[in-house]
């Protein structure tokens, strides 16, 4: 049952006496946030990275979702552009980025005095390609979800239950997952993918990606790609003037993870 889950999770997050939540504002921090926050009051706080791989709209939602639950909020600026190994983008860039941001986190909680460090990644990242995971169980970030079984849908179910606004939204994913793997990331290449994305989500859709391969391509995903048809032409004009030569409409639809599918073919 969802609710023995969650009571369990609750008494153990108690138990904690103090807590740090790595915290994104997507659906997965925020319930765990909330959840800290109304277990431990004042002894509860997020931590948010800003970092050039974060869209604008995810700070915001971030900003918005510590205040709409109370809980202090503390932001740590970093850059993993700046390590050579992560902005090659290879398979493991997101084991190398959790591990950049886990040891910065940890140095700040060991500073303010917190002894146990969370975040919300939950028992269906277990059927993705989660290599961030691993870094962050070698690190000791607690993941509590995951500890008790809790799923996506189960979380998405209590925060509807619970009153918390926008539990529907979709999860925060950071602009490098535009990219295929093995294509160097640089900051001018994520701006651009992040202001072609504002343009679909300025027309209504959300979720979107737009994925950018070499010879300057955009591959626009959206959910019912048929709702697109209509605007194609504007779109595309709008997508050339960011700087794509050639754009592409994903007739597949939205899936969060796609390009992972070439490390299943190659392994």
């Amino acid at each position: 049952m969802d609710a023995e889950k969650f009571d369990r999770l609750i008494e153990t997050v108690k138990s904690k006496g103090k807590l740090l939540v790595m915290y994104s504002g997507g659906l997965d921090s925020h319930v765990l946030a909330f959840i800290a926050r109304r277990a431990l009051g004042e002894s509860a706080r997020a931590i948010t990275i800003s970092s050039p791989i974060i869209p604008a709209r995810d700070m915001a939602e971030a900003e918005s979702g510590a205040a709409e639950i109370g809980i202090p909020r503390t932001v740590l600026e970093i850059n993993e552009l700046m390590v050579d190994e992560f902005s090659k983008n290879g398979p493991d860039r997101c084991y190398l980025c959790r591990k950049i941001r886990n040891r910065i986190v940890k140095d700040w909680a060991a500073s303010a005095g917190f002894a146990h460090v969370t975040e919300g990644m939950n028992a269906s990242d277990l059927d993705d390609y989660r290599p961030g995971l691993r870094a962050s169980i070698e690190d000791g970030i607690w993941q509590p979800f995951i500890e008790f079984g809790i799923t996506k849908d189960e979380i998405r179910r209590y925060a509807r239950g619970s009153g918390i606004r926008r539990w529907d939204r979709p999860a925060t994913v950071c602009l490098c997952s535009r990219f295929p793997y093995g294509t160097a990331l640089s900051e001018e290449d994520l701006r651009r993918v992040e202001n072609a994305e504002t343009v679909l989500h300025d027309l209504g859709f959300y979720p979107c990606r737009v994925r950018s391969f070499s010879g300057g391509v955009a591959m626009i995903e959206v959910a019912e790609p048929e709702r697109l048809m209509p605007a194609r032409k504007a779109v595309a004009a709008r997508l050339v003037e960011l700087g794509f030569t050639f754009v592409g409409l994903d007739l597949e639809g939205f899936k969060s993870g796609k390009l992972n599918r070439a490390l299943e073919e190659n392994g």
